[in-house]
């Protein structure tokens, strides 16, 4: 009896609108460029959230997922470039305002290039405390 009672209550939810789809954060494109011993990830990001009010917190969560390599929809090959020296990001709220071009903000989590050793530069993993975000 408890059992029915239950399934008609998640029937009813589901039928009125009442259950929200969690909505997780992924990427919806990415573009790599790299040069000598540069490696630069762009990427576009669809958010978890509604309205994105907290900018660093939702950047260092993205940062995050790249270095843990594990966005739901796409997976780095970072044992063929290594880790990224410049990643850009734009974020969207949701891939209805992707296709917009609505974004909610954009930043770049940068370094500066080593002139004096070329061939040694920091990268996002290795060296994060060289780094900082830059809002556009």
């Amino acid at each position: 009896m408890k059992k029915t009672g239950l399934l008609i209550l998640l029937s009813c939810g589901m039928i009125c609108g009442c259950s929200k789809e969690y909505i997780e954060m992924d990427i919806l494109s990415s573009n790599n460029t790299t040069s000598g011993n540069w490696y630069e990830l762009d990427i576009d990001v669809i958010a978890d959230k509604d309205d994105v009010s907290d900018k660093e917190a939702c950047s260092r969560e993205i940062i995050q997922h790249i270095l843990d390599n594990d966005f739901h929809s796409t997976r780095f090959s970072f044992d063929i470039n290594g880790y990224p020296n410049n990643v850009s990001v734009d974020v969207f709220t949701s891939e209805k305002n992707a296709q917009k071009g609505k974004e909610a903000y954009s930043f770049e989590y940068v370094t500066e290039f080593n002139t004096e050793n070329p061939d040694v530069q920091n990268n996002i993993k290795d060296n994060p405390g060289e780094f900082e975000v830059q809002y556009k």
